[in-house]
């Protein structure tokens, strides 16, 4: 499927001899670690990164003056999405523990948007905001990371009425394979080495939508992009309403 959406590239810093040097770190720097991200994605989902991103943000439907935050921002490719779509008065927040944050602004600041963002050190499941501060919030590829009835709690409570969450990560086979379970486990161990993939959980549609529901969200819908079988991982959005 055809998409206009594109990663925002690094404009050219003014030709000093510094911030060239400057300038071409930073690009190369973030045009490597974003490409390493898509890549890693497609090899994970067999779905296309922007593709991908681009299907998140429409599910999401940004409105001018809306106020979004994006959990776990990680490279704050989500967050950047917005710049443009909610006008000057909307806010954009990206909230993640204080490295990948640093990533996210880095990256913002690359693709010359750092002034339209806002950044967040905090764990996604402690949102340190008021009640009923945004219409939107957004967690992309991270909530099989977090502890999901607290995440979901945290959300509920900083949404406004009929605010959104926007949640787009794998769902759990509908039939389990140990085999691909500890194939998973093996290769975030001992290749990857990422513990907290290690420990990640995924759910199964049904047992996410009973979470919501628990959380205090009204309604619930699920578009899943990728299910190659009902043995393996799928890939879906999920939209709740407060």
């Amino acid at each position: 499927m055809a998409t206009t959406f594109e990663i925002q590239a690094a404009e050219v810093l003014p030709k000093t001899v510094a911030s060239q040097q400057s300038a071409t770190h930073l690009t190369a720097w973030l045009s490597e670690f974003e490409e390493k991200i898509a890549s890693d994605f497609r090899q994970r989902t067999q779905l296309d990164y922007k593709e991908t991103i681009q299907q998140i943000i429409d599910a999401a439907e940004p409105q001018p003056g809306m106020h979004v935050l994006d959990a776990a921002t990680g490279s704050g490719v989500i967050a950047r999405q917005f710049v443009g779509r909610v006008g000057d008065q909307g806010r954009i927040i990206g909230a993640d523990t204080a490295d990948r944050v640093e990533q996210a602004r880095l990256a913002a600041l690359s693709a010359k948007v750092s002034r339209k963002l806002e950044w967040r050190e905090t764990l996604p499941e402690k949102l340190p905001f008021d009640s009923e501060s945004f219409d939107l919030v957004t967690c992309a590829m991270a909530f099989h990371r977090l502890p999901a009835a607290e995440f979901l709690g945290s959300v509920y409570r900083v949404l406004k009425a009929g605010g959104r969450l926007i949640i787009a990560d794998e769902l759990a086979p509908v039939q389990a394979s140990a085999w691909r379970a500890g194939w998973r486990q093996f290769y975030y161990r001992f290749i990857a080495r990422d513990e907290i993939e290690v420990n990640a959980r995924f759910y199964q549609a049904e047992a996410l939508a009973e979470m919501l529901r628990a959380a205090g969200f009204r309604q619930q819908t699920v578009k899943v992009l990728r299910e190659r079988s009902k043995h393996d991982w799928a890939f879906a959005l999920i939209k709740a309403v407060k």
